[in-house]
């Protein structure tokens, strides 16, 4: 009897914790189910349909995979995409370019904790501030960068976020210098999670910097190299707020992506029904090479 009655007052405080539990998540629960999976359900609702922001729902017109073909032959949807293809070239730069970073501020150098912290306000610091830094340094004719350029007698330097050419690295340049500081961060925090016995016995062993930068280095912080590689997608498909500041996706269509051509759709032209389309579009095309990196990276990431 006394069993009995222990297991059920360890049932009945279970079930008060959870019900304690549940009623402290309720909040985040509720604003997670109103307006993130119905915000889902109902822009997946809208892409079969043909509605006008401006007005009310009585005009929603249902169009099935209209939206969804029309795509297909959207000019300015093929460049975008093709633009977002391009902009993914540029997350090995990022990755090699933290990593590097990382082992430079791991090690004993100068100033250490200061050129941590120099490095990382970029990621922190408001991206308009740091756009209209940029906007001014890369200006044609009165830019530091340009006037810097013409000193080594070049006459015509390149015109940067106005070139047709240049506009895509240039705004390649800055995703890479804004979240260098964020990579890097990540890196140092795993490189001081490797045993340093790992290093002690390969210096034992005869092996050099370089020998042990690739074979145990690489090897040990590859988790996180696959953690960033998936930001860094998922960031580089999301891209917004720097192409509308920067170049608001010209000169024509040289910067372009899915994530401003959405805004574009959305709120200038207040087509809302062919937005969503596009935008899960992007979610199935962010979802899709995400899985592919998930099942890739038990080929080369080694967990402890």
């Amino acid at each position: 009897m006394l069993g009995v009655a222990k297991r059920g007052y360890f049932q009945k405080t279970k079930l008060q914790d959870a019900i304690a539990g549940y009623v402290f998540i309720l909040p985040n629960l509720i604003g997670f189910l109103v307006f993130v999976l119905g915000g889902l359900v109902f822009s997946l609702f809208i892409s079969f349909t043909d509605w006008n922001l401006l007005r009310d729902f009585n005009t929603m017109k249902f169009v099935g995979f209209r939206n969804y073909i029309d795509l297909v032959t959207d000019r300015w949807f093929i460049d975008s995409l093709l633009n977002n293809l391009w902009f993914l070239c540029i997350i090995p730069i990022q990755v090699f370019l933290a990593m590097i970073v990382a082992n430079l501020l791991n090690g004993r150098i100068f100033a250490r904790s200061v050129l941590r912290a120099m490095y990382y306000i970029p990621y922190i610091t408001s991206l308009v501030a740091v756009s209209v830094v940029w906007m001014t340094l890369l200006h044609p004719r009165f830019g530091p960068i340009n006037r810097f350029i013409m000193l080594f007698g070049v006459k015509n330097p390149p015109k940067w976020l106005a070139d047709v050419f240049w506009a895509k690295p240039a705004v390649a340049i800055i995703m890479i210098w804004q979240q260098l500081g964020y990579h890097a961060l990540l890196y140092l925090a795993a490189l001081q999670t490797i045993p340093k016995e790992l290093f002690e016995a390969a210096r034992i062993d005869g092996a050099n910097k370089f020998q042990q930068f690739f074979k145990i280095t690489i090897p040990m912080i590859s988790p996180t190299t696959f953690l960033i590689v998936v930001l860094a997608l998922i960031s580089s498909f999301q891209s917004w707020s720097i192409i509308q500041i920067l170049t608001q996706g010209g000169p024509g269509t040289a910067t372009h992506t899915l994530g401003y051509y959405i805004y574009v759709v959305a709120f200038k032209f207040f087509r809302m029904g062919y937005a969503s389309s596009i935008a899960w579009v992007l979610f199935v095309i962010t979802f899709i090479i995400t899985i592919i990196q998930w099942r890739g990276q038990k080929k080369w990431v080694v967990y402890m």
